[in-house]
């Protein structure tokens, strides 16, 4: 079953990589996320991949100031423990996106987190712009981009149960081919029980929902809509 679903995503990511539709999109401008005047009117330094709508203009200015300052490490180190924190307590997530927790609580979970200053006053100014609901997908966008800029290609992968060593191995061979030449593979696996089966992957900024779940949601919605 499971080998029938890598199929599935071979074929998947090869029609998503060819076209430009990306998973991050928006139009509005937020209010810069640096400490610094000074730093919002000079010229930004490219991230190594193109990041794109409000988070992906949250990450390149961010990206950009901790270049300049030869900050990018303590950045990286950052959220990487975001991620970690958010992916594995859902508590702690909803608590930064519920907009009936004060700017203070906010700021008392994020001091207990022992952040470096670019890093606080970024999501400080995310919050005060009252961007909070995009906390995850700011900071989902932040790793892919300092994930690139380690030359790596990060992949999510979240599962009903835990992959043996076999599908691991023909999930990393399956999700390889979409790397560029010298790009490691980042892949990080989540178990997620309520997806029922099959799989969902986000490898770079494409994202592939081959869940059951998903399936029987789409199928109640084609039944629901004809009755």
């Amino acid at each position: 079953m499971m080998a029938n679903r890598l199929v599935g995503l071979r074929s998947q990511l090869g029609r998503c990589f060819s076209t430009s539709n990306s998973l991050f999109q928006g139009t509005t401008t937020p209010k810069s996320p640096l400490p610094t005047a000074s730093e919002s009117t000079s010229t930004l330094v490219t991230p190594p991949i193109p990041v794109f709508g409000i988070d992906g203009r949250y990450a390149s200015a961010l990206f950009s100031a901790a270049s300049k300052q030869n900050k990018l490490d303590q950045i990286d180190a950052d959220f990487q423990k975001l991620g970690r924190l958010l992916t594995k307590n859902k508590n702690i997530a909803d608590l930064f996106r519920n907009p009936g927790v004060t700017r203070e609580q906010r700021m008392g979970l994020l001091n207990e987190l022992d952040l470096s200053d670019m890093t606080r006053a970024t999501l400080e100014t995310l919050f005060d712009n009252r961007r909070e609901k995009r906390l995850t997908k700011f900071v989902s966008v932040m790793n892919r981009l300092m994930s690139a800029n380690r030359g790596e290609l990060l992949c999510r992968v979240i599962t009903a149960k835990p992959l043996d060593d076999k599908l691991r191995n023909e999930l990393d061979s399956v999700l390889k081919q979409f790397s560029k030449k010298g790009e490691k593979l980042n892949v990080e696996t989540t178990v997620d029980p309520s997806i029922m089966g099959g799989m969902i992957v986000e490898i770079g900024d494409r994202y592939i929902d081959m869940s059951i779940a998903s399936k029987i949601k789409a199928y109640t919605e084609i039944l629901t809509s004809n009755v």
